[in-house]
């Protein structure tokens, strides 16, 4: 499909159009045109606050996080909405299975004053049927777009209350217009992806269960089970049910800060004004740090699997040493660090894990 052949309907100029594009915003005027009109009725949009209130929100999170000097509107050096489309896919399946699975068993025998302990292999035979499992797939309706933030939004919209209108009730400025990412993925699209996500979440659970019900059955004839290992397997779904919800537009608002010469970028959810991420540089004592436990990690574990008499433990700690090294050095390396804050709808508390980001802006 040739962009040549749309041009949008406000201002004329050429929109870039794949043969998946639902609807796109003109780079020029900031108008939504729709490439696929019989769809237009379909999209709905959560509500954001205007950008003076964001702001305000995020100077009241910077106090709290002794911030103030930092996320100060002198500050600024970008500003952007991006409104996320997202499709909510309902599915529901069971599955018939049957298995082997070898059970080991930990068999004891007391001879005089001594105890000999060994294992035995138990072969157990399983079938029934699992379900209904039923999970809600948030399914992204552009291509590409992985970025920790989206993942981040979409949680808490799933965690929340928000309520989703319909697009043209809302009554949006052109400022956010500008924002909408491309609609490039349809309802059946959209289905099948969570359909397939489901499916193989389903074969997951269901493998855990055999190994499940054959350690039950055996502990029933009284032996010590110690572990167990598929010999085959056979999961089959069935009833498979699926409904999605209209595309559902998710605003989200980008603050960047210049402190210095260091750059921060503060990510919120743009209809209640949480920070849901927080972009930080990361300091040179911080990466130091990280280079001195990549080095410390790779000699200690390295030198202590070399040293070691088994072959096969010391392989597993030289293994791990490299490993170590080489998450410590990821740290060491990134551009920036993000601090990725739990909703309020999800219990008002900051999580305690950080991703490394690039600073590629994935929303041009």
């Amino acid at each position: 499909m040739s962009s040549e052949a749309f041009r949008c309907v406000n201002c004329g100029a050429p929109l870039d159009v794949s043969p998946d594009t639902i609807a796109v915003v003109c780079n020029y005027c900031g108008y939504l045109n729709w490439v696929r009109a019989d769809l237009k009725e379909e999209v709905l949009v959560v509500k954001p606050l205007d950008e003076r209130e964001l702001l305000k929100r995020l100077q009241e999170f910077a106090s709290r996080k002794r911030l103030a000097d930092v996320l100060k509107e002198e500050n600024i050096v970008s500003k952007t909405f991006v409104a996320v489309p997202y499709y909510f896919v309902d599915v529901a399946a069971e599955a018939d299975y049957s298995g082997k699975v070898s059970v080991q068993v930990r068999k004891c025998r007391r001879e005089k004053d001594r105890e000999t302990c060994w294992t035995e292999s138990r072969s157990v035979f399983v079938k029934g049927v699992y379900g209904p499992y039923e999970n809600r797939i948030p399914v992204i309706a552009r291509r590409g777009t992985e970025a920790v933030s989206v993942k981040a939004l979409v949680s808490k919209y799933m965690g929340g209350k928000a309520e989703a209108l319909p697009i043209e009730s809302v009554g949006l400025s052109k400022s956010f217009w500008r924002g909408v990412l491309s609609i490039e993925v349809d309802k059946k699209v959209a289905m099948d992806i969570a359909l397939n996500i489901h499916l193989n979440k389903l074969r997951e659970v269901v493998t855990s269960e055999i190994k499940r019900e054959a350690e039950r059955t055996a502990r029933r004839w009284g032996e010590t089970v110690v572990g167990s290992t598929i010999i085959w397997k056979r999961i089959t779904p069935k009833n498979i049910r699926a409904t999605t919800s209209k595309p559902v537009l998710l605003p989200m608002y980008i603050a960047s800060y210049r402190y210095g010469n260091e750059l921060y970028r503060a990510i919120l959810c743009g209809w209640d004004g949480d920070v849901i991420v927080l972009e930080k540089p990361v300091k040179a004592c911080e990466r130091a740090l990280w280079t001195a436990l990549a080095a410390l990690s790779a000699g200690i574990l390295g030198g202590v699997g070399i040293a070691t008499v088994k072959a096969y433990i010391g392989f597993l700690l030289i293994i791990l040493g490299f490993a170590a090294s080489w998450y410590c050095m990821r740290k060491a390396l990134a551009p920036v660090k993000a601090k990725i804050f739990g909703t309020s709808a999800l219990g008002s508390v900051e999580r305690g894990f950080e991703k490394t980001l690039s600073l590629t802006r994935w929303w041009t």
